[in-house]
């Protein structure tokens, strides 16, 4: 037998023990694809009012969001969207330095699925999208949600800031244990790490993305665009409510300190004894991250509209 015809063959098993897998799955497998071509993979349930979440650098929307429970809460009373980022889990690449372009990604998913606004929420990597999207687009939120990531302090606020807890998440060890085999039961490559969303993680992930690609004065241009950004961004402009869910290990204060002094209506949880990978992770995921997120999201959903008699 050739090896192409062998290699189409290992393929299509492949995507036949996938769609197994999809089949025994209470939520549903999509594809969409955008203005540059590249196909992107969703996973939803529910109905009601759409929560847009967005996953972490080297994660993917089912880990995040779906198999650790909290996809199934919100699907109670929510329509849950968790989109794989370009070059996460079952969504392409797409063409080099395409990760720029992951906000404009969740843009044109609600554009396709005329979705005018929604719950938009992101962990680490996804709350940078997050980030991104409440700075050009904040006419698309219902609410915004920051875990496992924030909005970093103003340059004048930056050293006056209280401490963060000192210490160690006494269940890092297992937690990045549990994210590794994550990804190698996906088969990924080393194409991200969990970062929180201050200035220098934003800078460090960009940079170390790109320069895998071999674009380090690209990554170091958009890290600080990004920071440009972050600094002019005016949140007391924002009316919306808006959360933070941090781990205590995962510096909630440095990430949420001006969340805080300028939002009107801001709510901030802190996870006792977690990090920034114990806080989510399933199996580590503490019931109070999931009910506490479920609890924000119902409270804000719009009022249903009146039937007529």
């Amino acid at each position: 037998m050739r090896s192409g015809s062998l290699s189409r063959i290992i393929g299509i098993g492949i995507l036949l023990v996938a769609g197994m897998a999809h089949a025994k799955d209470p939520w549903t497998h999509h594809y969409y694809t955008v203005s540059d071509g590249t196909k992107l993979h969703y996973a939803e349930m529910g109905k009601g009012t759409p929560v847009i979440l967005i996953h972490g650098a080297g994660g993917s929307a089912v880990g995040n969001w779906f198999r650790n429970g909290i996809a199934p809460a919100l699907a109670k009373t929510n329509r849950v969207i968790g989109i794989d980022m370009r070059g996460h889990a079952l969504s392409e690449a797409g063409p080099p330095n395409g990760r720029q372009y992951m906000a404009r990604d969740v843009l044109e998913f609600m554009q396709q699925q005329k979705i005018e606004k929604a719950h938009i929420g992101g962990y680490s990597m996804g709350g940078g999208v997050t980030l991104s999207l409440l700075a050009t687009n904040p006419e698309k939120f219902i609410t915004a949600s920051f875990q496992g990531s924030g909005i970093g302090e103003t340059s004048e606020w930056r050293d006056k800031l209280p401490k963060d807890k000192e210490g160690t998440d006494p269940e890092a060890d297992k937690a990045r244990q549990l994210y590794e085999a994550a990804r190698a039961a996906r088969g990924d490559s080393a194409r991200g790490e969990a970062v929180g969303n201050n200035r220098a993680d934003i800078a460090r992930v960009t940079q170390n993305q790109s320069a895998a690609a071999g674009d380090t004065e690209a990554a170091q241009t958009r890290a600080r665009e990004r920071q440009a950004m972050m600094e002019a961004l005016d949140l007391t402009k924002i009316k919306f409510p808006v959360m933070a869910i941090n781990g205590e290990f995962d510096r909630p204060i440095g990430k949420t300190h001006r969340m805080w002094r300028q939002l009107d209506n801001f709510t901030n949880l802190v996870l006792p004894g977690k990090g920034h990978l114990s806080a989510v992770m399933e199996g580590l995921i503490p019931q109070e991250y999931v009910d506490g997120y479920r609890d924000f999201i119902v409270a804000n959903n719009p009022p249903a509209p009146a039937t007529k008699k």
